[in-house]
């Protein structure tokens, strides 16, 4: 009879759940909550108010905010019938606001009013839900099913706090479960004929169901097994035509690939040649400019070293013609020197040697200069005209002769004042004699 029992409440639960699914989108509470609901406590002194929270609103000193929340309350009970035959477990989920009217009349529960509610209404919530219970006296609702009498308990629930001004939106569900048939009571004889009945309509139904899935079964694994040989038919003929079609597609493949390759080795080809050309070009043009550049720095080098040449040679020009200025400058202070420590005595007489001597010296001098100077000219007529490495030879040659001459004469000069020097010191003899 257990067994019995527990199909009956099953078949409940899932008639239920239909009901629930098909009904209950066309018939819902709507509670309309805000999530942002405030409530603001003004005081201040003697002067007490209470209003909603607007949106544009600051909180001042004197000012207490109350947020009316959105609460989840969930209540579960049991209630037995017919002498403990049938236990109906209740479970309830209430979800409530408080509205602003109901925070009006309890200003002074603002700070826990969710609880409040809670407290003070689950009496009457429970009240509701035994005496809605309590007037299942007939067994209509083992055909019929709970879902009615869930949609009368949170209907009647949402009313009574709608009137207290409270916001709700509750869910009810009622799950009943059988025990073992007892000895039947006159008063309780429809009830147990209900259970009764509705358990052998459920077996039967099972038993059907049952015979109708299994034969569906069976058919179902005739035709698979049919599908299975159809498709393993069509798969190896489909083989078979795949594989005459890949050796088709092979050959050809193979066919353009040869083609292909060769087509890529003409091409190939002629690119190599061409590259080769191309850079060999590239080599005799790159090999061209290397030598017109090396011969243009040749050219360079050459002219600034003939350039440098020239220079060198003006400089040492200039610095010879300085010193022989400075000796001749030096040799005729040396004259006026000697000059003035002759004897005054023989004045006539060695004015007059002295002015013969001095008309040769000048003589001297003079050709010296003119010869010098020739040279000079000389040498810038040649500079101009000549500008490669055999004139520069030739300018050397020129300057040592230059030089030799030079020393010549300054031997001459040397010799000239050692006779000068001996006729003044026989002079002085002469004057002590």
């Amino acid at each position: 009879m257990n067994s019995v029992a527990t199909e009956i409440d099953s078949w409940l639960v899932s008639a239920d759940v239909d009901t629930a699914n098909t009904d209950l989108s066309d018939d819902v509470w709507e509670a309309g909550f805000e999530v942002d609901r405030q409530v603001v406590y003004s005081k201040f002194g003697a002067y007490k108010k209470v209003f909603l929270r607007p949106q544009s609103f600051v909180k001042r000193f004197f000012h207490t905010v109350y947020p009316l929340s959105i609460e989840e309350w969930n209540c579960t009970d049991s209630v037995d019938l017919y002498d403990g035959f049938c236990t109906i477990d209740i479970t309830l989920d209430v979800r409530f606001q408080a509205t602003y009217n109901y925070a009006l009349s309890n200003i002074e529960l603002l700070a826990e009013l969710n609880e409040h509610i809670k407290q003070a209404y689950y009496g009457t919530v429970t009240d509701i839900v035994n005496r809605e219970l309590l007037n299942l006296s007939d067994g209509d609702w083992v055909q019929e099913g709970l879902e009615p009498i869930e949609k009368r308990i949170c209907s009647k629930i949402n009313e009574m706090l709608i009137l207290q001004n409270i916001q709700s939106q509750v869910t009810c569900r009622l799950k009943p479960s059988f025990e073992e048939f007892p000895d039947v009571q006159f008063a309780k004889e429809k009830v147990y004929l209900s259970v009764l009945k509705k358990s052998f309509e459920f077996s039967e139904q099972q038993r059907e169901e049952l015979f109708r899935q299994q034969q569906d079964e069976k058919n179902q694994n005739i035709d698979h097994k049919r599908l299975q040989l159809e498709q393993i038919n069509k798969i190896a003929e489909l083989d078979r035509e795949r594989t005459a079609v890949d050796a088709e597609n092979l050959k050809l493949l193979l066919s353009e690939k040869e083609q292909h390759q060769r087509e890529q080795f003409v091409i190939r080809k002629r690119l190599h040649s061409e590259k080769v050309k191309h850079n060999n070009s590239l080599k005799e043009m790159t090999l061209s400019a290397e030598l017109e550049e090396k011969e243009a720095y040749q050219a360079k080098l050459r002219e600034k070293e003939e350039q440098e040449k020239i220079e060198l040679i003006a400089h040492e020009t200039k610095l010879k013609e300085k010193e022989l200025e400075a000796k001749i400058a030096e040799f005729e202070k040396e004259q006026a020197s000697w000059r003035e420590t002759k004897s005054k005595v023989h004045v006539e007489e060695l004015e007059l040697k002295q002015q013969q001597k001095q008309i040769e010296f000048d003589t001297d001098v003079n050709a010296k200069k003119r010869y010098e100077l020739r040279r000079l000219a000389m040498q810038k007529e040649s500079f101009s005209v000549r500008k490669k490495a055999d004139i520069y030879l030739k300018r050397e040659i020129e300057l040592l002769e230059l030089d030799k001459q030079r020393l010549a004469l300054q031997q001459t000069i040397k010799k000239y004042k050692d006779e000068s020097n001996q006729e003044n010191s026989e002079e002085t003899e002469y004057l002590g004699d």
